[in-house]
């Protein structure tokens, strides 16, 4: 009988461990965006990562935990990236994976887009979400992908490639003026 609980334990502990990331996931509901992480480290990683600077004087919302920080922070970078662009779509809601380091980010896009790539984050537009490593998110890297995914959801067709990275790379510079 023991043996049946050992084994049967370890079925469970595998279909686990290789459930993605969306079903094991922790999620926070920001104005704008769901954030799921599978580890609190990751949360806390990025939240270390996303330094606001002289910024974090006009954040509005409670930051008594790290949690609530992480949401006034998105919250923060979204409206001012609408501001900066000078797009506001009506309505907007998408969503954000943290994950613990670029090797997972990477494999998310060649899960998605069957393609290898050295990315840090990326913003997927048919799935209405942007995938960030922990350790590299700055406020230009979260800033810049916040573009990409304010710049998709204001217009009705899509812009090119091109014109999508010229308003993300505006955004990622003009975020602290």
């Amino acid at each position: 009988m023991n043996r049946f609980k050992f084994i049967a334990a370890g079925l469970v502990s595998t279909v686990i461990f290789f459930l993605p990331l969306d079903a094991r996931a922790v999620e926070l509901e920001s104005r704008y965006a769901t954030i799921a992480y599978s580890d609190y480290r990751d949360l806390r990683d990025f939240n270390d990562s996303l330094y606001m600077g002289r910024l974090k004087s006009g954040m509005t919302g409670s930051r008594d935990t790290i949690e609530d920080e992480v949401i006034s922070k998105i919250n923060f970078i979204v409206e001012k990236v609408m501001v900066v662009l000078d797009m506001f779509p009506p309505q907007l809601k998408f969503s954000i994976v943290i994950h613990p380091g670029e090797k997972q980010v990477q494999q998310d896009f060649k899960r998605l887009y069957k393609i290898d790539v050295d990315y840090i984050a990326f913003y997927s537009p048919s799935q209405n979400k942007v995938f960030y490593s922990a350790d590299n998110a700055t406020l230009r890297v979260v800033s810049h992908e916040i573009g990409h995914v304010v710049a998709e959801n204001y217009f009705t067709i899509s812009p090119p490639q091109k014109i999508h990275e010229v308003m993300a790379q505006f955004a990622e510079q003009h975020i602290t003026d």
